[in-house]
Parts: C-alpha cells; sequence; structure tokens
C-alpha cells in the first residue's frame, strides 16, 4: 500500500468536504494572486517612469490651474545649451468622450514638436511620426481604448470635451500605443485645440503641465529646484514633481491602494492558515481509529507522520493551483487593457505572485499538518483502538 494510494483513498473518503476546502483555499489565493500582481503593476509602472526621467511642471495650487504657453521659453532658457535637458513638452487637458458615453478619456493636448522627444518611449515610427507632423487632427492613442471603442489605425473618430466651452473635434488615429502604462490615454495635438479654442472666441494658450525630458537623475533635480525658483513669487507659482511622484499623489487620492492590497494579502494568509488547520484537525480526529490499525498491521510511526501531512500539503497545493489558475484565465481572457485605471490596465497575472502563493500554500499546509502528523507519530495503538471502540 503505497503513499499515494492512501492519499487519494483519503480524498474521496469525503469527496464534499474535499472540494469544500479546495474552494476555501481557492478564493483566497485567488485574492492573493490578483493584489499581489496589482502591486508588481504599480512597481513596474513606477520604473518604467523612472527611466523616463520625465519632470512635471505644474501650478503650485493644483494642476487643474493653468499656466501660460510662454513659460515653454522661460523655462528652455534655464538650459540654453541643453546640458541638463533634452525637451519641453506642454499639454493641456481637454476631458474628452466618445459621444453617447458617460466615461471620460484620459485625453491630452501636446505640443507637436516635442512630443515625440518626451514620450520616447512611445517609440513612434519616422512615418507615424511624420503623420504626426503632417496631419492637425492626428491622434495617438492607448490599446486599452483603442480596444475599448474597437478602433483602428487611420479611422476617423470624435470626442466631445467635458469642460467648456463643450468642443467637439474629429481626430485621425496615426498610432495606437503598446506601452501598457499609456493604455488609456489619448494624445493629440495643442495647436488644434488651441485654433477649435480660438474659433470660439477663446483667445489664451495655456497648459495644466510642462513635461521636461531631463538627461541625468541628477539633472532632474536640479532642474527641478531651478524651474520653482525660477517663478517663485510670481502669480505662476509652480511645482515641479518627477512623474512617480506625480502619478502617485492621483493614486493616493483614491487612497492607499497597494498598502490595502498588502493588508488583503496578510488577511488571506490568515485565512487560510485557519482553514488548513480546521481541516487537517478534523480530519486527524476521524481517522484516530485508522491510523491506530495502519499502526497495528506494520505502518511505522514515520511513516504515519509522512502520510498525515502530505495530505495537508496535498489539499492546501490543490487549493492554491484551482486559485491561481483561473485567476490567469481570467486577466488574459477579461480585457482589463479598456479599463480606465492605468495600472489595472496593466495587470497580468505576475510569476512572483505565482510563487508566492505556491510559497504560501507549501508554508501552510506545512504549518497546517504538523501537529496532527505530529499526533498521529506519537499514537498508542492500543489507547486509539479502546478509545473509539
Amino acid at each position: 500500500m503505497t503513499i499515494t494510494y492512501v492519499l487519494m483513498q483519503n480524498l474521496r473518503r469525503n469527496p464534499l468536504r474535499s472540494a469544500l476546502t479546495a474552494v476555501a483555499f481557492a478564493l483566497p489565493m485567488a485574492v492573493f494572486v490578483a493584489a499581489i500582481s496589482f502591486v508588481v503593476a504599480l512597481g513596474r509602472i513606477a520604473r518604467e517612469n523612472e527611466r523616463q526621467l520625465r519632470l512635471g511642471v505644474h501650478h503650485k495650487v493644483s494642476i487643474i490651474n493653468m499656466l501660460p504657453e510662454g513659460m515653454r521659453r522661460k523655462i528652455e532658457a534655464i538650459d540654453p545649451n541643453r546640458e541638463r535637458m533634452v525637451a519641453v513638452c506642454g499639454m493641456r487637458w481637454f476631458g474628452g468622450r466618445v459621444p453617447g458615453t458617460p466615461n471620460t478619456l484620459q485625453s491630452l493636448a501636446a505640443d507637436a514638436d516635442t512630443f515625440r522627444i518626451i514620450y520616447s518611449n512611445l517609440a513612434l515610427s519616422d512615418e507615424e511620426a511624420a503623420q504626426w507632423q503632417r496631419e492637425r487632427r492626428a491622434a495617438v492613442v492607448g490599446r486599452g481604448t483603442a480596444e475599448r471603442y474597437g478602433w483602428r489605425l487611420g479611422d476617423r473618430v470624435v470626442l466631445e470635451s467635458t469642460i467648456p466651452p463643450y468642443l467637439s473635434l474629429e481626430f485621425r488615429i496615426v498610432k495606437i500605443m503598446s506601452d501598457p502604462a499609456q493604455a488609456t490615454f489619448f494624445f493629440f495635438r495643442r495647436d488644434y485645440l488651441e485654433e477649435s479654442l480660438r474659433e470660439k472666441g477663446i483667445d489664451s494658450p495655456r497648459c495644466n503641465i510642462f513635461w521636461v525630458k531631463c538627461r541625468s537623475a541628477a539633472a532632474m533635480r536640479s532642474l527641478q529646484k531651478d524651474i520653482d525658483a525660477l517663478f517663485a513669487n510670481s502669480p505662476d507659482e509652480t511645482k515641479s514633481e518627477d512623474e512617480n511622484a506625480l502619478v502617485a499623489g492621483f493614486t493616493q487620492a483614491a487612497g492607499d491602494i497597494p498598502g490595502l492590497m498588502r493588508a488583503m494579502a496578510v488577511v488571506v494568509v490568515f485565512v487560510v492558515a485557519l482553514v488548513a488547520g480546521n481541516t487537517m484537525m478534523m480530519s486527524f480526529r476521524e481517522r484516530t481509529r485508522e491510523l491506530a490499525v495502519f499502526k497495528a498491521i506494520g505502518f511505522q510511526s514515520r511513516r504515519i507522520f509522512v502520510i498525515v501531512l502530505a495530505e495537508s500539503l496535498m489539499l492546501s497545493m490543490i487549493g492554491a493551483v484551482a486559485g491561481i489558475v483561473p485567476t490567469a484565465v481570467v486577466l488574459a481572457v477579461f480585457p482589463t487593457r479598456a479599463l480606465s485605471y492605468t495600472p489595472i490596465s496593466a495587470l497580468e497575472v505576475s510569476p512572483v505572485a505565482v510563487a508566492g502563493s505556491l510559497a504560501i500554500a507549501l508554508a501552510v499546509g506545512l504549518a497546517a499538518g504538523f501537529w496532527p502528523a505530529y499526533q498521529a507519530m506519537r499514537l498508542r495503538t492500543a489507547d486509539a483502538l479502546r478509545k473509539v471502540a
């Protein structure tokens, strides 16, 4: 009689309880995998932003307060020889939405001449860059947004602004961005927006933010101080932040999401440990006589210990796999890129989360099964048979 045979028989002894135990493992482990994958996605986006060396310059009070277009020239004049900065690009929030839909897109009007330099990670080809420069209505769209609305390269689309004066503008898609961090963005030329505003009688070119592409992290820190010092005590005081700090500000406005995800993961581990411990103790109590019989027919105490511990490990690993696989399938099939929140749009099952869940299942299985296995190993055959007779 092999250990594998004994384990399979124990699973079939009470199939309903075995199934419910696996489900009780699977649900928390699915939550754990999703939560840790989300935190990993945030970290991946943060590392990518850090590599891009982009410095965001906005109004000190709020990014909603707009700055004059002419500030770009003043920022560029800080480093005329371009020893610290590569380029400056002004952007203005458009807040467009597809007609007949309620969701506002992350639509931004950008300076046409420096957009490709600032967002070099988007890898615009020479032809795409030429179309961007040539076509006044050119638009660069994130893959998530394109998939959400069924847009393709060359399509003409219309967005309605959700802020005064509520413009309705037509665009032609010249690039669909594959970068997960930009999956929900919609970029177009700011000169097109300013021309449309002038037609409505609004002739005040302004920007919500100026992005400064820096040559190094040290250059970014020095430019951050110099830019804010330049506009200090003026009507348009600025606050310069690296891209990670700026994104973190928006993320924290909705709460400490990474901290919440980590706390959820800790709770999951605690719940799984309780489930495993309770199941194994119940199983040991029900099988006391059976284990005593095993000893009576010659099973060594060490082998009894291995059987009980292996059962705990098997249940925990089955439950972990039952949680990981459906989560991976859901995230692979469900179009998360179409969701409006950038970290979620970049969400995919992380190998770190999978390895962590398997390690937790292994640790919980060992911890939950060790005490029942130890009790089974020390079980006195005569006393056990007499107790349950």
